[in-house]
């Protein structure tokens, strides 16, 4: 058995649980069916899209680990695998179409981080500059580049075009239609006009292991350099991720080095959630300041059950905690526009938080600030009794101080 197959035994077995735990489905796309598997569960769907030629299972290691916290959704592509081939040309806005039809077949649901290996990088890119609002994360393991082919041959024509020639008399007959397909965006150096990608966290994985011996110009040094600054330069457009370079695994990183591509896929889901979060919060304020204007505009009629309907609902909705909506209520408090909304806002805090001596001190301290003095006390003492019972000496010492300051304003009336 020679070294080559008996990787490839190690690699199948490798994987063998992951395969033999899931099952695969043919979905209609049209013309043709593709193999698809879904597995996992969580807020992303991470969709897999493999190098020319590979079929699915080739992501075996990253994705068992990855569908641990995440939907995942892998599939083969037209003529690969179990999946049909197209009976049209396999051109690269063919392979697209195919991708988003298998989603809207499957039913996948945004948001979606998309990993891409080598030619399948083309196709994440496609498709995540066609919907950008689904896609919120990518992931590039040795990326394609258009421009390979253009700069190889700046350093050496004669060589770069030994490199097409040899990787043409690999190619097996099924692939070859596809292969020239391709070859010619390397002659362009330029992808379709797909559009513009999404500003979303970005890891681009590069590979620069050294070879003994190696047969392309690609893989010696000059080649890999050109292959590394390409990779650079693409990420360099991207304004959240990292670029991560390795020299221990070869052009196959998930297959010789998972952990590196199931880091980074944890990686750019962790900062797709951080933004996620970000946006909601910036929407989650955007309808307090609208329910606080409306709240706004009843006040000035004296409809203050209105008002206060309306702001205790918003905050409700909003399912900020205690310290947040504190910290709302006093910037309302600062500005003289919203100052009277604001004692909605720490009257409900209150409301909703009615064990919590920091809430009922907060509403004596705005109440106070506004010249409401009986109110102010009620809620201080308040404070202080909860304080008591909560052993919060911290609050404790803070309201009655204010209790104080109250006394002292009575006695300046």
């Amino acid at each position: 058995m020679t070294i080559k197959r008996i990787l490839l035994l190690l690699f199948i077995l490798g994987n063998i649980t992951f395969v033999q735990a899931q099952q695969t489905q043919l979905v209609n796309v049209g013309d043709h069916s593709l193999e698809m598997i879904q597995a996992g569960a969580g807020d992303f769907t991470i969709i897999f899209e493999s190098g020319f030629g590979s079929d699915y299972k080739v992501w075996g290691k990253v994705a068992s680990e990855v569908m641990a916290t995440n939907q995942v959704m892998l599939y083969s592509r037209a003529g690969t695998g179990k999946s049909e081939p197209n009976p049209k040309p396999q051109t690269l806005e063919a392979a697209v179409q195919d991708l988003s039809t298998l989603i809207e077949k499957a039913n996948l649901k945004p948001p979606f981080i998309l990993v891409g290996h080598s030619y399948g990088a083309f196709i994440i890119r496609a498709y995540a500059a066609q919907h950008p609002e689904q896609v919120k994360g990518l992931v590039f393991v040795d990326p394609a580049h258009e421009k390979m082919m253009q700069e190889l041959k700046k350093v050496d024509a004669v060589k770069a075009q030994k490199d097409i020639e040899l990787q043409n008399s690999f190619m097996p007959d099924r692939f070859k239609q596809e292969n020239e397909l391709i070859n010619k965006i390397f002659d362009k150096a330029v992808l379709p006009d797909f559009g513009k990608l999404p500003q979303v966290p970005v890891v681009v994985l590069t590979s620069v292991q050294k070879r003994a011996n190696p047969e392309m110009f690609l893989h010696q040094p000059e080649g890999v350099e050109v292959w590394r600054n390409l990779h650079a330069e693409f990420f360099s457009q991207f304004t959240s991720g990292a670029h991560i370079v390795t020299a221990v695994s070869g052009h196959n990183i998930h297959r010789e080095e998972p952990e590196l591509v199931i880091t980074a896929i944890h990686q750019v889901v962790q900062a797709a959630r951080k933004e996620k979060s970000l946006q909601e919060h910036e929407g989650k304020m955007v309808a307090l300041e609208t329910a606080f204007g409306q709240a706004t505009a009843y006040l000035k009629k004296k409809k203050e059950p209105k008002a206060q309907a309306i702001v205790f609902d918003a905050l409700k909705i909003s399912g900020f905690d205690e310290r947040i909506i504190n910290t709302i209520a006093y910037q309302q408090l600062s500005n003289p526009a919203t100052m009277a909304v604001s004692l909605l806002v720490f009257k409900y805090n209150t409301v909703a938080h009615a064990t919590s001596a920091n809430a009922f001190d907060s509403y004596g301290d705005a109440l106070m600030q506004q010249g409401k003095l009986k109110q102010a006390e009620e809620q201080f003492t308040k404070a202080i009794e909860l304080a008591t019972a909560a052993h919060d000496a911290s609050t404790l010492k803070t309201s009655k101080n204010n209790l104080e300051k109250l006394s002292q304003l009575k006695k300046a009336r």
